[in-house]
């Protein structure tokens, strides 16, 4: 039986040597400050980025990787004749997933599945962590892909933001343009569709609200209370991030957990202060 590799992409947001040594290999996305050009989790991360973002003089911009460069990724790992599995950023989102199947067509005699999670940050990581630890156990890359979509399918994504500029400043607002000029401290609740769009679910007055309103939202969308995976991710808000982190495992009988800082993509799309959970219902 063929060996599986996975490749991820860095938009994922959990650390990418973290991922490494798991034996997944992430491809990075690009970020812009003006001129400047940094290597997302490789050359500009965490607080640092964060930091940056409040100071620069330049609104960044994200360019998703080359088709070349996923060529060279999937090339290398294909060549002993492995099944490459790519476990990648929401289509919408980017065009990353693009660029990877522009990619396979240039190793059309290559075993490589294409995987358009249709989700953001952290929630597709941990796939690529549960799909890497599948493959170590002799799982067919058939049914890796299979489990993959249909968790990916499942996922309960909730997100808070300080402020809609960052989404329609890089225009991706998605289906909650409408959220825009809304009233002095409403603080949008948001979510992923079944597409991997950005789509709105309410306004709450008030950060306090935010995460009491959060779990009422997803005690109401996994109503069996039990989860698989749970991920929390936050922009420079680590505080809130343990108080969220508290209140889903007060709330929900879970099995794993992963917690990730935002990174420099979707940073630049959410702004700081975002808070998001992602719940893989068992």
């Amino acid at each position: 039986m063929p060996k599986v590799r996975i490749v991820t992409d860095s938009a994922q947001d959990l650390e990418p040597r973290f991922l490494e040594s798991k034996g997944i290999s992430v491809v990075p996305l690009t970020v812009f400050f003006g001129e400047e050009a940094y290597l997302d989790g490789y050359e500009l991360a965490g607080k640092e980025f964060y930091d940056k973002l409040r100071t620069s003089p330049h609104h960044p911009h994200t360019s998703q990787p080359s088709p070349e460069a996923f060529r060279s990724v999937f090339d290398r790992l294909s060549a002993d004749g492995s099944h490459v599995i790519a476990i990648l950023l929401s289509a919408v989102l980017s065009g990353t997933y693009q660029s990877a199947m522009l990619a396979k067509d240039m190793l059309p005699d290559r075993a490589i599945t294409v995987i358009n999670s249709k989700l953001a940050s952290c929630g597709y990581g941990a796939l690529a962590i549960l799909a890497a630890e599948m493959a170590e156990k002799g799982e067919t890359p058939e049914r890796i892909t299979a489990v993959v979509e249909k968790m990916a399918s499942e996922c309960v994504t909730v997100f808070s933001v300080d402020t809609l500029d960052y989404l329609a400043k890089n225009g991706r607002i998605g289906k909650a343009q409408h959220f825009l000029g809304g009233l002095l401290n409403m603080k949008p609740l948001l979510s992923l569709d079944k597409e991997g769009y950005v789509t709105a679910i309410e306004r709450v007055r008030g950060k306090g609200k935010v995460l009491p309103r959060v779990l009422e939202i997803i005690a109401e969308r996994v109503p069996s209370r039990k989860a698989s995976i749970v991920t929390i991710s936050h922009a420079d808000a680590p505080e809130d991030a343990l108080k969220m982190k508290e209140g889903v495992l007060s709330l929900l009988k879970v099995g794993r957990v992963f917690e990730s800082q935002i990174g420099a993509i979707i940073g630049t799309h959410v702004g700081p202060g975002c808070l998001a959970v992602q719940v893989f219902p068992e």
